[in-house]
């Protein structure tokens, strides 16, 4: 294309037909046209082509400006034939430059596509980072209660040890009060949280009577003891009879009345400790229907014969820290 400009310069200068005025537009097109090339360049094979076919024809012309100083009218037929070729390269320019501005306006148009895209997917991304942002403010709440929780269970597990501890512990001053009547009808153990001393009525009441003897009256006094130095703690007492059936003459008139009875002696006797308080305390009779041995011999009906008295921590303090965990 650069060698067109020279050889068509040369030919309007011999010719001497073409304006100076002419020329600098020709000249001026060029340029821009030059420039419009360049951006386009790979869309340009059309234009490419066809200059490569006027580079060949101003080739032949090349030859045929020799032979214009001898016969002007061939080389004004040349001429005319360079026109009509420029005449067809400026409407291929036209054509170019349309389609360059029909690709421009596409792109204009993508340009608004991606950037309504990008606006979205900005909003898009926005939802996600709030919705992230609201779900980790969640996540550090729950972080916050579960460490409160912790605490919490912690201090609960503290305090179940510390119950556990204290039962432990009356455990051990129960047997050691009451250690000169184990094996004659005595047992302490702990179950369930709770402590469980079992009187066969051979050591507390005679036959049929639900009035504690003295050997009995002696063991509960030093039981008062124990829970006179540990009044937080509730105390349950409760009478247990065989299954052999009671005949009384007397208010006290079958084995309910009689293991109520008997429960309510022995409570009568722990109170007569001022360390003791009353309202830890509950009696009551089972008659004879909770056995823990058979009624079908006479060691098994011993057996059932006995007073129970179980004791068990304040569970308030639980009760209400539990609360607080759920």
């Amino acid at each position: 294309m650069k060698r067109i400009v020279p050889i068509l310069i040369v030919t309007v200068s011999l010719s001497s037909c073409v304006s100076s005025k002419l020329y600098k537009e020709l000249q001026s097109k060029y340029e821009l046209q030059a420039t419009e090339n360049a951006e386009l360049k790979k869309k340009n094979e059309e234009l490419t082509a066809a200059v490569e076919v006027m580079e060949s024809e101003l080739s032949s012309l090349q030859k045929a400006v020799v032979n214009l100083k001898a016969d002007t009218a061939s080389s004004g037929q040349k001429y005319r034939q360079l026109q009509e070729k420029y005449s067809e390269l400026n409407r291929n320019y036209e054509f170019l430059l349309e389609n360059n501005n029909a690709l421009l306006a596409s792109n204009e148009a993508e340009n608004k596509q991606l950037l309504l895209r990008l606006q979205n997917l900005q909003k898009e991304l926005q939802t996600k980072e709030d919705s992230l942002t609201t779900e980790q403010n969640r996540l550090e709440y729950l972080s916050r209660e579960l460490q409160k929780r912790e605490a919490r269970v912690y201090e609960l597990e503290s305090l179940i040890a510390k119950k556990d501890s204290t039962l432990a512990y009356v455990r051990r001053r129960v047997a050691n009060a009451l250690l000169n009547f184990e094996g004659k009808g005595l047992t302490v153990e702990l179950k369930d949280g709770k402590v469980y001393i079992s009187l066969e009525n051979s050591l507390l009441f005679p036959s049929a009577s639900w009035t504690v003897d003295g050997k009995g009256e002696e063991a509960l006094e030093q039981l008062a003891v124990v829970l006179a130095e540990n009044p937080d703690l509730n105390v349950m007492v409760e009478g247990h009879t065989d299954s052999d059936e009671f005949k009384g003459r007397t208010a006290v008139k079958d084995n309910w009345d009689l293991s109520v009875m008997r429960a309510t002696s022995i409570v009568k006797i722990l109170m007569a400790n001022e360390g003791v308080k009353p309202e830890k305390i509950t009696a009551g009779g089972r008659s004879e229907y909770v056995p823990i041995a058979t009624n079908d011999t006479p060691e098994g009906k011993a057996k059932n014969r006995r007073t129970e008295i179980i004791i068990t921590p304040d569970l308030s303090e639980l009760a209400d820290l539990l609360e607080e965990v759920k």
